[in-house]
This record gives structure tokens, sequence and C-alpha cells, in this order.
């Protein structure tokens, strides 16, 4: 092999070599992008609903005896996105400097027995404000032999607040949603359902509202990012469990979030 062999060769090698570092920065990009819009749409439904409470305490329309309850909701709500951020920084910082573990679905050390039933109680309470200004009646039960669930507390709060909202996007003034925790001794799972009487899904476009950025606008004037329940199947695939959606046109849809039985503590 003579020299302008071995120079060939060189060549094609470094312009491999670039081109890979190329895709390879194309795909980090891309990938931090996604977590970008997930982080934004998972924090834009709270900050929503936190936002109507300050507003009515900002402009005295909060009597008294609410001063102290709503505060406590914010409060709450504001420490659950104080995690959501730590989250993000933690995931994206790890992408960055190419850390294989911090892409893994789920860290173990975040895994933890949740009280399903004070979360969606949590959850009720920030989102009532907005259901009763757009007429919606908003209902939450929990069984009473409903166990907690072994999971990641900060990602089941994403899929119940992803769920909600998207529930009072597209239930018009006048309607229900009901949010329900129970047992299913046949399946041998814990489920978490929230129905809400909107105008529900055609059959045929069921898988489509799983792909990122599908979007619609709601009957409150709601332009949404497309998405929410995307991020709830993929949330739901991590941690062990599976969505499922049942809808029909003009029937409203019921969206439940299934768990193992051994899962539960």
């Amino acid at each position: 092999m003579n020299i302008d062999d071995d120079s060939q060769r060189a060549l094609r090698e470094a312009e491999a070599a670039l081109e890979k570092a190329l895709a390879d920065q194309a795909q980090l990009k891309n990938e931090v992008m996604a977590k970008v819009h997930q982080f934004a749409h998972d924090i834009k439904n709270p900050l929503t609903a936190m936002i109507g409470l300050a507003k009515l305490m900002k402009m005295g329309m909060t009597t008294p005896d609410k001063v102290q309850p709503n505060a406590e909701i914010i409060y709450n709500s504001a420490t659950r996105i104080l995690g959501l951020c730590e989250d993000m920084l933690a995931d994206t910082d790890g992408r960055i400097k190419g850390d294989e573990a911090a892409k893994t679905a789920v860290d173990e050390d975040q895994v933890q027995d949740v009280d399903a039933a004070e979360m969606i109680e949590e959850i009720t309470a920030l989102y009532t404000e907005m259901a009763e200004e757009r007429d919606i009646k908003l209902t939450a039960e929990v069984s009473d032999n409903f166990p907690k669930i072994n999971t990641v507390p900060r990602h089941l709060y994403r899929a119940l607040t992803n769920i909600l909202s998207n529930a009072l996007k597209f239930t018009p003034g006048g309607g229900e949603i009901d949010i329900n925790a129970d047992v299913d001794e046949h399946q041998d799972a814990v489920i978490l359902v929230v129905r809400d009487s909107g105008g529900g899904i055609p059959a045929e476009q069921i898988p489509h509202i799983l792909k990122p950025y599908k979007t619609t606008v709601s009957p409150h004037g709601d332009k949404g990012t497309g998405l929410g329940l995307s991020i709830v199947n993929q949330l739901m695939l991590e941690l062990g469990g599976k969505m499922e959606i049942h809808s029909q046109k003009n029937e409203g849809t019921t969206v439940t979030l299934r768990f193992p039985k051994k899962m539960t503590r």
C-alpha cells in the first residue's frame, strides 16, 4: 500500500467519524428538545391552576376560610414543580455528559410507596376552582381498601395531572369528571380511572392521539401541545403499568391507569 492509499483511507475514516459525530449531536439535540417540550407541558398544567387560585386571592375574591387551604394547595403544587425541575436538570445534564445511566426509564432510588388517595385529593383540590369556573362537576372517590402503589411519585403525579387537565379541556360546561381509585380483583390489579362527559373520541382516532403533537382545540379555547396522553402512555410503560382509553364520539372518555397488584403495598 502506498502513501496515497494510506492518505485516502485516513480521509475516509475522518469523514466517517465526522458524520457520526454530527449525527450523534443531532440525535442529542432532538432528545433534549423532546424532554424540554414534555417538561414545559408537565409544568404548564398545574401552573395554570395555581395562577387561577392566586388570581382569586390577589383580587380579594377568596373567602377568609379558603385562604389558608388555597395557599397550601399552591405550596404543594409548587413543591411538585420544583421536583420536576430538579429531575429535568439531572436528566438533561446526564444526557449532555453521555451518562447512559441518566437515560434509564426509572431510577430505583425514586421509587416509593405512594398514597394515591392523598395524591388524588391534592390534585382534585388544585383543579376544583378551574372546574367550577368552567361549570364542570369534579368528583373523586377512592375505595377503602385501595393500597399504596410502589412507584415514582413524580411520574404518577405527572400522569394524573395530564389526564385531568386534558379532561377539563375537552369537557364542556355542565359536564362531569369523575376520578376513581379501586381494586380490580378479576385482573389482579389496582386502577385509577378518570371519566369525563366530553365530546369523546372516535375509535379510529384513538391510536393517533398517542402520537406526540397531535393537537386539537378544546370547547374552552384551550390550545394543547398534543403531548398529554402521549406522555401518560410513556410514563405508564416506564413504570410497569398500562394506560387504557375507552371512548366514543359524543359519549365521553374514560382513561384508566392500571398497575399490577404486585406493585402495591
